[in-house]
């Protein structure tokens, strides 16, 4: 597939794992941007009445942004693991912290990535670029696979924020300027462990709410237990302002970060770079009835924001759904990276440059999760917009139009029962073809 960049000739590089020795160069760079806990529709790009992310409008309107776009899993771990992987959690088998015990064992091990499953990271480092990652830690610490292939990966502190990885991602770059490379930048900044600093005033947060808003996470983490504990929440509509305005202000401080870095990244001088920002999960705010995230696949959990801003090239509004499985194939297209057949084989996403370049593709969207091993759901939404949700501990089964029932009220399971079979083959297919990828 074609490039969007013109290459120049380089030397061999040796080849990693599956990956064919070729001549290789390495060109335009990248920042990929993971901003954890971010639900779409809290997002002014996306149609959010509040302002809450004025410096990530601003890059929206000269990018690629996918109004559509569908994660993998609801929680970070599995998410970032399948966006680097381009597998679907059961197949990359990273779907919690430790795997569950082998026959004639009482001890859960850690978990961490195949070796045979080539990375992101990992490509771009066989292209000859220098790769580097600034995380939050926690859910993305190296030793679950993440850190194969980046030069430098920071994982030090569990639920850093943007404050924290920001600045180490300016740093690399002034002493690894000039050189093609790979950055991926992460931050917990409306992550429900990421407190909110009680400085300065606040936009979202009234006066009246400031007691309990800096507090929050104390009562966020009772209630989160009780869920996990399959009981059901007791909430006031005061706590559901109150939740929504601690998140929004959560936002609004994580975007002044964000424009401030992109303000910094300009200074440097960096022009010939591929700007990728993305989520890779939710949040719910008593949407169904609870809180956090990881335990349902509802939109508010799955539902992200997307956008690829190209250099010199406008800025285009896409309606039609994609996934975040389809970015790491995306990439490879974009950049005219060189690649084996064997991880032609490994990527199960569709390179997007179709629909940026303005023509249809239907993509059908599977999400799946397992959290803590109290959970397994597994959904499938369609390009259509119908949705099914299927539980697999308790058989349970939801079905959802999107377009006309966007905050999945209104289940249409029994009513439309040929619509759900229809729907309950397609993901019980795709379940069925699901094994960890050898």
């Amino acid at each position: 597939m074609r490039s969007y960049f013109l290459k120049t000739a380089g030397p061999l590089i040796a080849a990693v794992m599956m990956l064919a020795a070729a001549p290789l160069s390495a060109g335009p760079n990248l920042i990929l941007i993971g901003w954890d806990t971010l639900r779409a529709d809290h997002v002014g790009a996306l149609g959010y009445k509040r302002p809450t992310t004025p410096n990530l409008d601003a890059l929206a309107a000269g990018s690629f942004i996918f109004t559509n776009a569908v994660s993998q899993a609801s929680w970070t771990l599995p998410s970032f693991m399948s966006l680097f992987t381009g597998l679907y959690p059961s197949e990359h088998g990273v779907t919690n912290k430790f795997r569950l015990p082998e026959t004639g064992s009482t001890d859960l091990q850690p978990a961490s990535l195949s070796t045979s499953v080539v990375t992101m990271a990992e490509l771009f480092k066989a292209n000859g670029y220098r790769t580097a990652a600034f995380t939050g830690g926690a859910g993305l610490g190296g030793s679950f696979g993440f850190s194969r292939g980046f030069d430098v990966y920071v994982d030090s502190r569990d639920f850093a924020g943007f404050g924290t990885t920001f600045p180490e991602a300016l740093a690399w770059l002034r002493t690894n300027g000039g050189a093609p490379y790979f950055l991926f930048v992460h931050g917990y900044d409306t992550h429900p462990f990421h407190d909110l600093e009680p400085s300065g005033a606040t936009t979202f947060v009234t006066k009246a709410e400031k007691g309990k808003a800096f507090k929050l996470r104390a009562r966020h983490e009772k209630l989160r237990m009780q869920l996990l504990d399959g009981k059901r929440l007791k909430y006031t509509p005061a706590d559901v302002k109150l939740w929504t305005d601690v998140y929004d202000e959560k936002i609004l401080r994580a975007d002044e970060l964000l424009g401030d870095f992109l303000g910094r990244l300009a200074a440097i001088g960096s022009t010939d770079t591929v700007i990728i920002l993305l989520s890779d999960h939710g949040e719910e705010l008593f949407d169904h009835g609870g809180v956090d995230h990881g335990m349902t696949l509802y939109d508010e959990v799955i539902h992200v924001p997307l956008l690829i801003r190209l250099p010199g090239r406008p800025g285009l509004k896409i309606t039609q759904q994609v996934r975040t499985i389809d970015v790491f194939p995306t990439v490879v297209a974009l950049l005219g990276l060189k690649q084996g057949e064997a991880l032609r084989e490994q990527l199960r996403g569709t390179s997007l440059l179709g629909q940026m370049d303005g023509n249809a593709q239907a993509l059908d969207a599977f999400s799946e999760t397992d959290y803590l091993f109290h959970f397994d759901k597994r959904a499938v939404r369609k390009s259509s917009g119908q949705k099914l949700i299927f539980d697999r501990f308790t058989q349970k089964r939801e079905m959802f139009r999107i377009p006309a029932d966007p905050l999945e009220k209104k289940d249409l399971f029994e009513d439309e029962p040929a619509g759900a079979y229809l729907l309950e083959m397609e993901l019980f297919n795709w379940s069925d073809g699901l094994a960890p990828f050898r």
